[in-house]
């Protein structure tokens, strides 16, 4: 049979050894079905066989093994015939590779030389690309997976930040709100303006500060209305040349006179001026220091809009 063409690429570029010429494509070829070599045909039919040595289809292998020539000894005349008898015809099996019908004990298809005690790899590499296409598609899975719980993670911490300084803000805010609207702050802010108003001689603000009831008591218990306390301030700022008031270590106290509209508090007071006349308390530039402990009262009118604290009372201890 010719089969010329057939898997030449199994062959390609192969020796025929009985020849030693080179297997062309197109060429009629045999491949030995015991040891897989393949032969020109006619190179094949020339030698009757395989050109291999050792190989069951070579008839130098065969020959070695022939009845006609080995010792019959003491063998029948019957067992003789019997082991000249040409076996019967083996069983004839389609080739995988190429369908034609080789013996069913061949290791190599004679026309392709496809082997046939070799594994057919084509599923295993079909598996083989499944697996690695399935794994791909699992890393490539897990890979988007990964990125999108770290770009969740990122943006989750991002809102928690945000959020966070939110509250912190909010919290701040908050407090600012409350310390601006406490008392304690009202009252440290009418302490500081009457301060101010003092050393800038502003006559109107102090009115302000002072309620219409308005009290002094010296060291002496003598006491003063409004009007006389802010004709001792003209007095001072008329012959006063330069004028430093201040009102320090301020805080509250507590009694049973105390209630949430009305406040005691105690303060030292520094008064510090330039007067012509001198005094003992002056020293020769003609500059008094007044400095007092002291009490105030000061009472918050719910009746009011801004809810402004006055000076009531104030007394020297």
């Amino acid at each position: 049979m010719n089969n010329a063409g057939i898997k030449y690429d199994n062959y390609k570029n192969k020796i025929c050894p009985y020849c030693q010429s080179r297997l062309k494509k197109g060429a009629d070829i045999t491949v030995c079905s015991a040891c897989g070599v393949p032969h020109h045909r006619e190179c094949w039919d020339e030698n009757s066989g395989c050109t291999s040595y050792g190989c069951r289809n070579n008839p130098l292998t065969e020959r070695n093994h022939d009845p006609y020539t080995e010792d019959v000894g003491n063998l029948t005349v019957e067992s003789i015939r019997q082991s000249l008898v040409i076996p019967e015809e083996q069983e004839m099996i389609p080739c995988p590779s190429c369908k034609e019908l080789i013996e069913g004990e061949s290791v190599y298809c004679k026309f392709c030389g496809h082997n046939l005690k070799q594994p057919d790899t084509s599923l295993k590499k079909s598996d083989a690309s499944e697996d690695f296409k399935k794994e791909f598609r699992k890393r490539y899975s897990d890979k988007i997976s990964f990125i999108r719980k770290r770009q969740l993670l990122t943006f989750s911490s991002f809102i928690l930040l945000i959020t966070a300084f939110g509250i912190l803000v909010f919290i701040a805010v908050s407090r600012l709100n409350d310390y601006f609207a406490s008392d304690k702050y009202r009252v440290q802010l009418l302490l500081e303006n009457y301060e101010q108003a003092i050393e800038n001689r502003n006559i109107d603000s102090i009115k302000v500060y002072l309620a219409d009831d308005y009290e002094f008591i010296n060291k002496a218990g003598k006491k003063s209305g409004k009007e006389e306390r802010i004709k001792r301030f003209e007095g001072i700022f008329k012959s006063a040349k330069d004028i430093e008031y201040d009102i320090r270590d301020f805080k509250f106290l507590s009694d049973s006179t105390v209630t949430g509209s009305d406040k005691k508090i105690s303060f030292i007071e520094d008064f510090i001026y330039n007067k012509s006349d001198k005094s003992d308390k002056s020293d020769k530039s003609g500059k008094s220091t007044d400095s007092e402990n002291k009490i105030m009262r000061i009472s918050k009118s719910d009746s009011a809009a801004d809810h402004s604290w006055k000076i009531y009372r104030e007394s020297a201890e």
